[in-house]
C-alpha cells in the first residue's frame, strides 16, 4: 500500500511533499530501534492504517515489539479488525476508549502497563483535547525519536489551483492543524501525513 511506503519513507529521512514536519532535535535519530506503537482510530477512511503498518513493520529486524492502540468502537467483526489475529499474532492490541475526552495520561499508562515506545504513528487523534491531548503529553513523557501523525487534507483552504500545492493555507480552526500545532508546542519529533482518500486492500474504498 503506497500509505505505507510514505509513512515509513520518514523514518529513512526521504524528503516528499506528502509531509509537514516540525524540526527535529538533534536526539531523533532516523534508524528505527525497539517498541513502535500505533493508536488506531475505529475505522473509516483511515481503518486500514494501523492494520498495514503493523503488518509492514513486523518484517523489520529493527523493531523489538509493535502495540496497537486500538479504539474500543472499532467492530470487530469488519476489516481490517477482524484480521488482527490472523495476520498479526505476535502484535500485541490494547483497546482503549480513544473517543472520550475524559481520557487522561494516567489513564494511558495504565492500559500500557507502564510501557514506552520510541517511535508513535497517530491514526485516531482529532484535536488537542481528551484522548488526543493524552496521547502527545505521555508521548512527551516517553521521548520518542518520531511521532507520525497522520491528519487530514480537510485542514486546507483550497482554492482554483489544481493540483493543490502543499503551500495552500490551511484552516486554523481545524481540530488536526491545532494538533499538529499542540505536538510542536511539546517539541515532539513530528512528521504530519495530511492524506486525502486512502484506497488499498481492507481499506472502506476498496472492491
Amino acid at each position: 500500500m503506497r500509505i505505507i511506503v510514505l509513512l515509513t519513507a520518514a523514518l529513512v529521512g526521504a524528503s516528499t511533499n506528502a509531509f509537514v514536519t516540525a524540526p527535529i532535535a538533534a536526539r531523533a535519530s532516523t534508524s528505527l530501534d525497539a517498541a513502535a506503537l500505533i493508536i488506531q482510530n475505529k475505522g473509516g477512511g483511515h481503518g486500514e492504517i494501523g492494520y498495514q503498518l503493523a503488518k509492514y513493520l513486523r518484517e523489520k529486524s529493527e523493531i523489538d515489539s509493535i502495540t496497537i492502540l486500538q479504539d474500543d468502537a472499532c467492530k470487530d467483526t469488519k476489516e481490517p479488525f477482524k484480521s488482527y489475529s490472523a495476520d498479526l499474532p505476535d502484535v500485541k492490541i490494547i483497546k482503549a476508549p480513544l473517543g472520550n475526552d475524559d481520557l487522561t495520561v494516567k489513564d494511558l499508562q495504565s492500559l500500557l502497563e507502564g510501557a514506552s515506545f520510541d517511535y508513535i504513528w497517530d491514526n485516531a487523534s482529532k484535536k488537542p483535547e481528551g484522548a488526543g491531548k493524552a496521547c502527545a503529553d505521555i508521548a512527551k513523557s516517553w521521548d520518542p525519536k518520531l511521532y507520525v501523525y497522520v491528519s487530514s487534507a480537510g485542514v486546507y483552504q483550497p482554492d482554483e489551483t489544481f493540483p493543490m500545492p502543499e503551500t495552500t493555507p490551511i484552516k486554523e480552526s481545524a481540530g488536526q492543524a491545532q494538533f499538529e500545532s499542540y505536538c510542536v508546542e511539546q517539541d515532539l519529533p513530528l512528521v504530519s501525513f495530511r492524506p486525502q482518500y486512502i484506497y488499498g486492500e481492507k481499506s472502506n474504498k476498496f472492491d
